[in-house]
């Protein structure tokens, strides 16, 4: 089989869904398929490489973080291209974006009658308004639809502003939409773009876990309790909230903040003007497998996000490796087994403060919370989901 796999951004660039891809690309080509991952070009890699198609494209930030390509029939030519050189027919299009790589990708699959499968990785609406305001949301919503009406299904004047329907647009022509988590596959369903999303949680290579499961818990030098942030440092993700949670909770923990982004100045000048110095280290990008092994390192994850996330995957990364997570968002607590987790009871500065008090005393009282995910998140496991379900949508186009 082989398959196609859209997005937004280059695949070696950082991000949750490109790392999810290449794992989703490592194993099921391990198990004999063809992948091909079709990007824009970025700083990070401009051109293509062997399983990947890599288009023209022009930056959207300052730091080259985010690229897109205005020139969609030009992408779509070049993929075709290059695909007659790979000389393996597509058998299914799976679409793993939101933006142009949704738009190129369900409009090749359309153009070259194949199967669709359409991953939601991302809560569009929320994460838009938050970061452009909600006019700006607005005018995004509606230049996407509106080329997506125009360039898949050639109508003019069809756009929406509104990001519920523009995602109805993309899934549209899917056979399978799939969804990270039970609480992002029911709004899916509650906003009618899909009336049956499956649910494949983004999982964790195999191979990663080995050396952390058999060695046991890392050892450490202090006893001192060890909290983890992860994410991009971005208002969303409510950072700057979460430092001035942590230093009004005035313990003696810990904390190392992974990921970057555009608060990190800010963050960096918090840390320093509250004196927290010695206790908060912004350690920056890390590496998959380091970043599981640090989880494994703390007491706990701190969670702090609300309504952005689809599934969590820190705090699923993290229950993989036994360690437990802080929770803002209600969504993923309720989709974690009962008493794995310390559950923030509202969006308030004080209340989070609080409840890392209550996980900080917990820990050094040697109460803290029990959680094993591995059973559910292992890739060798999951990608066989994918497997049935690229065979589910081939069959339908069938028929």
């Amino acid at each position: 089989m082989h398959i196609l796999i859209f997005l937004d951004q280059n695949p070696a660039s950082l991000g949750g869904v490109q790392a999810s891809v290449l794992l989703q690309q490592k194993y099921l080509e391990r198990a004999g398929h063809r992948v091909t991952i079709c990007a824009p070009a970025s700083k990070f890699a401009k051109r293509s490489v062997p399983g990947q198609i890599i288009y023209r494209s022009f930056p959207l930030t300052p730091n080259g973080e985010y690229n897109a390509t205005a020139n969609l029939g030009g992408a779509y030519r070049q993929i075709v291209r290059e695909l007659e050189v790979i000389g393996h027919p597509v058998d299914v299009v799976h679409v793993q974006a939101d933006w142009w790589g949704a738009l190129l990708g369900v409009g090749f699959a359309t153009r070259q009658n194949l199967p669709l499968v359409n991953t939601l990785h991302t809560n569009l609406i929320i994460g838009v308004n938050k970061v452009v305001g909600i006019f700006g949301a607005r005018l995004l919503f509606w230049m996407h639809s509106e080329v997506f009406e125009r360039w898949v299904n050639g109508r003019a004047w069809q756009g929406s502003v509104n990001g519920w329907r523009y995602l109805t647009q993309i899934c549209s022509k899917s056979a399978v939409v799939i969804a990270p988590s039970g609480h992002f596959a029911r709004l899916v369903r509650e906003m009618s773009v899909a009336a049956d999303p499956v649910v494949i949680p983004t999982g964790v290579d195999d191979a990663a876990l080995d050396g952390i499961i058999g060695a046991g818990a890392p050892k450490r030098t202090d006893a001192q309790v060890l909290f983890a942030w992860s994410g991009r440092f971005s208002h969303e993700k409510r950072m700057m909230e979460f430092l001035e949670a942590f230093h009004k909770a005035q313990i003696p923990a810990k904390v190392q903040i992974f990921g970057n982004g555009p608060l990190e100045k800010q963050a960096h000048a918090f840390i320093e003007a509250n004196g927290l110095d010695g206790q908060v280290e912004i350690v920056g990008r890390v590496s998959h497998d380091e970043m599981l092994n640090r989880l494994a390192a703390a007491d706990a994850l701190i969670q702090t996000s609300v309504g952005f996330e689809t599934q969590g995957m820190t705090v699923y990364e993290a229950g993989v490796v036994g360690t437990p997570s802080v929770l803002c968002d209600w969504n993923i607590a309720d989709d974690l087994p009962a008493g794995s987790y310390w559950r923030v009871e509202n969006q308030k500065v004080a209340a989070l403060a609080e409840t890392i008090r209550e996980a900080y005393e917990d820990l050094k009282a040697g109460r803290g919370k029990q959680i094993d995910l591995r059973g559910e998140m292992f890739q060798s496991h999951l990608y066989k989901k994918s497997i049935a379900i690229y065979e589910r949508a081939i069959a339908a186009h069938r028929r």
